[in-house]
């Protein structure tokens, strides 16, 4: 008796490595896609963090009556920044317990220096710190521009009757332009 092949159901190995070869492909795009997303939300998450850790210290300046400051401190000449908030004139965010807001320590992560980028320039606060009074319309005015690896910018804006976040170049991210 003999066997006709033809009728056989199956994938020849011709049939299977286009097939492999088209995945292959379609994981490829898909990976890259999704790690430039992951990029800029993790952009738009410090940004956001940002802009609410200032409104923090504009708060805790009325409710303690008294002068706040958010220091931005760069690690060495590393792309890492931290932000910490004290009444203190003066803080090294990665000195610990040097950034102390009524006996604890307020410090937070701002750039790691791969996912999120934050160049010196970047910060226009004069000496790297924004100060805050429980007086009316009494800040220093600054911004901070964050970056993602992908050239995404947003810009975090402090003027003396409000803080906002824009995108420097044009409409991003669900951001107006500046």
């Amino acid at each position: 008796m003999k066997i006709d092949h033809r009728k056989r159901a199956g994938f020849t190995l011709i049939e299977l490595l286009v097939t492999l070869v088209v995945l292959g492909i379609l994981i490829s795009i898909g990976i890259n896609n999704y790690s430039r997303l992951f990029s800029q939300q993790k952009l738009v998450q410090k940004t956001e963090h940002l802009y609410h850790f200032l409104r923090l210290a504009k708060s805790q300046s009325i409710k303690y009556n008294k002068k706040i400051y958010v220091h931005f401190c760069q690690l060495g000449n590393s792309g890492k920044w931290k932000m910490g908030m004290t009444d203190q004139a003066s803080c090294d965010c990665f000195t610990p317990a040097s950034c102390l807001l009524n006996g604890l320590e307020v410090v937070n992560e701002l750039s790691d220096g791969q996912a999120v980028l934050i160049a010196p320039s970047d910060i226009t606060f004069s000496s790297n710190q924004a100060s805050y009074s429980p007086m009316r319309f009494s800040v220093n005015a600054g911004s901070v521009t964050l970056a993602d690896d992908a050239g995404y910018k947003l810009k975090v804006i402090q003027s003396t009757m409000r803080l906002r976040v824009c995108s420097p170049e044009q409409a991003q991210l669900g951001y107006k332009k500046c």
